[in-house]
């Protein structure tokens, strides 16, 4: 019997991440005011601001799916970037900052926990949870590639919306871990900074990974392009066609979520009628998206030797 396929979508990423967000919250502000531990309170501020990420990750996947209009002839799937950029821009200044701030002041002022095994409890409980929602985000972004090339599809996978939720549930499951080590630290020593510590390091943490995702919201916003070995494998696939002489130009542009607009300029062959040169435009149409199912739109422009021969 052949084994069932699962496919993770973007919106079930960010969902499970979105109800995830909101046990956090719940559970580490009850916890916070309980135990007054500033790491649960950073916890409690840091599952927030994922809340309010997450909430306008779905938002941004809703407004992203409406159909293309007249003022809109591709659709609206680049809209899911600004949300994004929205997203980790609460992140970096509301998350990151307010807990950086609040350790500092743990750190200066300190002060006992009350509970710290009730604390450590949630804790790894919020690892597990997070750990899982992350667990979501990783495999679809793999998709059917393999491991070792992970970071590499991390840094060149236009799903953005999941490689957003991705960050926010790792950024909860660090965060998570730095607590936890930093409450086993003070249970085991009695140092009452290393609440604060703890807190200023799950702020930094934010930070960074807040940058990265900013960053690659930006590069979607202006205009990316899809990755070398993408344009690669278009461009191979035009090229075994007997009819094209050779690719003069091929333009790509992330379009949404999986949605790819190609561009392809090609030099063909010389005794072409004009109704076998509309069949091999629909046959390559055809090779591109087959071979790359994101080519959501694909155009193709027919360029003479005479024009090639100026451009060079």
């Amino acid at each position: 019997m052949p084994e069932k396929k699962i496919y993770i979508t973007s919106e079930k990423v960010v969902k499970v991440s979105f109800l995830v967000d909101i046990s956090d919250v719940l559970l580490n502000l009850l916890i916070a005011i309980i135990s007054g531990s500033v790491v649960m309170f950073s916890q409690a501020l840091q599952g927030g601001a994922d809340l309010l990420a997450s909430g306008l990750l779905v938002f941004g996947i809703k407004k992203s799916k409406r159909l293309p209009d007249h003022k809109h002839p591709f659709g609206y799937g680049r809209e899911i970037y600004f949300w994004t950029f929205l997203s980790a821009l609460t992140t970096f200044l509301i998350t990151a900052g307010v807990s950086f701030y609040l350790g500092l002041k743990r750190f200066l002022d300190p002060q006992p926990i009350d509970n710290v095994n009730l604390v450590i409890i949630v804790l790894l409980v919020s690892i597990l949870t997070n750990g899982y929602a992350m667990s979501l985000s990783f495999r679809r972004l793999l998709g059917k590639n393999i491991y070792k090339n992970i970071f590499k599809i991390f840094l060149h996978s236009a799903f953005i919306a999941t490689k957003t939720a991705f960050v926010l549930d790792l950024m909860g499951t660090l965060a998570s871990i730095l607590g936890l080590i930093s409450i086993l630290l003070y249970k085991f020593s009695n140092n009452q900074k290393l609440d604060g510590l703890g807190a200023m390091l799950i702020g930094i943490t934010l930070a960074i990974l807040a940058i990265f995702i900013l960053k690659s919201a930006k590069d979607l916003l202006v205009g990316q392009s899809a990755p070398p070995d993408t344009e690669d494998k278009i461009k191979s696939t035009v090229e075994a066609l007997s009819e094209v002489k050779k690719v003069i130009d091929l333009r790509t542009l992330h379009i949404g979520t999986g949605t790819l607009l190609v561009d392809i300029e090609v030099n063909l062959q010389n005794d072409l009628t004009t109704d076998k040169i509309e069949i091999l435009i629909d046959k390559i149409q055809a090779d591109i998206i087959k071979q790359v199912p994101e080519a959501k739109e694909v155009r193709v422009e027919l360029e003479t030797p005479k024009v090639e021969a100026l451009l060079k």
